[in-house]
């Protein structure tokens, strides 16, 4: 039983890396912002030794990559005279190394071999608390969640993850060996000072990189506390202070801010130009348009969108059960470590670091808390996912491991089947996204990345004006009049339609169908939801409108595309 387990995760880790050492990301469209930063930033290491950007390193990009990249984000201290990249240099100097020697599938094999290297840790250290299933345990948790397809994605998302989950196995697990005896009387080993003093480096790396995830380190406290081990707690101390001090002064070093969150930042796009390659693109002169996107600073930036109960109870909700980002959706697998957990302050330190570490997103992200558009599915809280994998206290069973392997599957299927896949599909549907989580789990009204179509919002109707959300690909906005409907799109076509007060009945009008108008009446009842949007303070109300029930006889008898109007009746007070 525990060598097939182990030949179960190395199997499966294996497999991984040869499928991330023959990744051809050329088979994707252009990478835009945080990947295409990366990519560019670890060139410019790998090549110049620098972190400045360039003309030349943009056009070097072009030549190895063999994409324009797009959403550039640049960072300057001293008003766009010197231009760096706008993210920690820590995820790009990490697989600069391997962007030199293996060229375009080198992001893919770091993540792939910093992934295995973290499972094969966390597993060993799990043998003192689940046995025999522990590495089935990690094996289920990582491709039975979204975390392994993160491979592909040139994001430091699952770099972080994988320092997190060492740190953890070095700090909560047991290294030892078979039959080595316990060397105190704490539930499992206490790890010896030197794997203290790694962990610190590794949680040093995490927390300089992104500060939010600096909760994960309660755990760490709580254990070395409850030991009684001071001489452990000073490792750990010493480790994270020299890594985050050298860290910073580095990031101080290179962008002249402690943080690349500290500072004036702004994406540049192919329809805005890019600095030093076409003319008249000029770093200041955009910042004073669009503003910097610093997250701390004058105002806190983000925080002055302030708090809204129901928008917040929403996201709560989005945050569990949403369609695209559902934490339970798309790892599923950390109600086994809730099912094997039990009551204990290291492990409630968990938990309380998993709900700190959402808290700080959702407030300080409302409209985007999952990682934009370019995301699979919620990257922010991947890090924190191995958090979970240690709240386990006593053995899984077999049956359940299998069970929550079906059940996963009728999530991520999608990407069991084409790992190396696009986020997008053809016409920008979200691939990953299964029938049954289209059709039972919510969509996010929330968030403004959120694009199920493809296509961007927009507002119809004269009298009240509506907004309108795409929900399906095929679905679009046609100018002047209302909807376009592709009536031969592969999915059920469906908007949101949103208002600033009740809305009783929608009313669509054929466009194009001959002298008669043709009309057809929608009545409206409870709103889908009901907060304020990024656009406004005021409480919208929201429906949603399935387009094959309301219209399905005209999509029925129309070849090609659907052109319609839309107008609303107010309900009453």
């Amino acid at each position: 039983m525990v060598r097939a387990s182990w030949l179960v995760l190395v199997g499966l880790l294996l497999l991984l890396v040869a499928a991330a050492a023959t990744f051809d990301p050329r088979s994707w469209p252009s990478p835009v912002g945080d990947e295409a930063t990366y990519l560019m930033a670890a060139q410019s290491l790998a090549w110049d030794g620098d972190y400045r950007y360039s003309a030349a390193d943009f056009e070097r990009f072009r030549t190895l990559d063999g994409r324009t990249p797009d959403g550039l984000i640049l960072h300057s201290d001293d008003g766009g005279k010197t231009l760096v990249y706008g993210k920690s240099f820590l995820y790009p100097a990490a697989i600069a190394p391997f962007v030199r020697l293996l060229g375009r599938s080198g992001p893919a094999v770091a993540n792939a071999l910093l992934l295995a290297a973290a499972s094969l840790l966390a597993a060993w250290s799990l043998r003192a608390v689940l046995g025999a299933t522990a590495p089935l345990f990690i094996a289920v948790s990582v491709f039975g969640s979204v975390t392994f397809a993160h491979v592909f994605w040139a994001h430091s998302d699952l770099a972080l993850m994988s320092l997190c989950a060492a740190g953890l196995a070095l700090t909560l697990g047991d290294l030892r060996r078979p039959g080595e005896p316990r060397r105190d009387a704490a539930v499992g080993s206490s790890p010896a000072l030197w794997a203290w003093a790694v962990a610190g480096v590794l949680f040093a790396l995490v927390v300089v990189a992104r500060p939010v995830y600096a909760p994960l380190l309660l755990a760490p406290l709580v254990r070395a506390v409850s030991i009684g081990s001071w001489r452990r707690l000073a490792a750990l101390a010493l480790g994270l202070a020299a890594v985050s001090l050298g860290a910073l002064a580095v990031e101080r070093g290179v962008r002249g801010t402690w943080s690349s969150y500290a500072g004036e930042r702004v994406g540049f796009y192919s329809y805005t130009g890019f600095p030093s390659v076409d003319p008249g693109v000029d770093w200041s002169q955009r910042v004073a348009t669009q503003g910097g996107n610093a997250w701390v600073g004058s105002g806190f930036g983000l925080l002055a969108q302030g708090f809204e109960a129901r928008q917040a109870t929403w996201n709560v909700v989005y945050t569990l059960l949403g369609r695209h980002v559902g934490l339970l959706p798309y790892f599923l697998p950390l109600i086994l470590g809730l099912i094997a957990a039990r009551a204990d302050p290291v492990r409630v330190a968990l938990l309380l670091a998993v709900v700190a570490v959402a808290a700080v997103f959702l407030l300080v992200r409302p409209f985007n808390f999952f990682g934009g558009g370019g995301s699979l599915a919620n990257r922010y809280m991947l890090p924190v996912f191995p958090a979970f994998w240690f709240l386990a206290a006593r053995p899984i069973r077999l049956p359940v491991l299998a069970l929550v392997v079906v059940f996963s599957g009728l999530f991520v299927a999608p990407l069991w089947g084409a790992p190396r896949g696009y986020l997008l599909d053809q016409d920008g549907g979200y691939r990953y996204v299964s029938a049954i989580a289209e059709r039972w789990l919510p969509y996010e009204t929330t968030q403004s990345h959120l694009k199920p179509s493809g296509g961007e919002d927009f507002h119809a109707g004269v009298e009240p004006s509506l907004w309108i959300k795409p929900l399906a690909v095929g679905v679009r906005e046609a100018p002047g009049v209302g909807l376009r409907v592709d009536s031969g799109a592969s999915r059920r076509p469906a908007i949101l339609v949103g208002a600033d007060h009740r809305l009783a009945r929608l009313r669509f009008e054929r466009v194009g169908s001959g002298p008669a108008i043709e009309t057809i009446g929608v009545e409206l009842h409870r709103p889908r939801a009901s907060h304020r949007m990024w656009w406004t303070d005021d409480r919208e109300f929201l429906y949603t409108v399935d387009l094959g029930e309301a219209v399905g006889r005209w999509l029925a008898d129309t070849p090609g595309e659907l052109v319609m109007g839309l107008e609303a009746t107010a309900a009453g007070p």
